[in-house]
């Protein structure tokens, strides 16, 4: 991850908040931020389900889980923003059914 900058007065806030235990580290005060930013701007969280999907980082139902919604809800929002869903063949399948026609023989 990139390192950031944020302004003295807020790193001083955030080290306020850990000296004083409120934290127990930097990784803790920014994990909840961000939870609190998607929980007060939930679009957020879809926008970027939407883009680690588009980018093949995370299969469409981790993109749902993380967007909050159904599997099928997330179909239609990436069908509202024109994101083609690719399916890729999973080689296992394919293995499996070698597997029982062979037995079947």
């Amino acid at each position: 991850m990139t390192d950031i900058q944020i302004p003295v007065m807020v790193e001083k806030e955030i080290n306020a908040l850990i000296e004083t235990k409120y934290y127990p580290s930097i990784s803790e005060a920014v994990k909840d931020a961000f939870r609190t930013l998607f929980a007060t701007k939930p679009a957020l969280k879809i926008i970027s389900a939407v883009h680690l999907y588009s980018n093949n980082e995370v299969s469409i139902s981790k993109a749902a889980e993380i967007a909050g919604v159904s599997i099928e809800e997330f179909k239609e929002i990436l069908a509202s923003r024109g994101v083609k869903r690719e399916i890729y063949p999973d080689e296992r399948i394919d293995e499996n059914v070698k597997m029982i026609l062979e037995r079947r023989v």
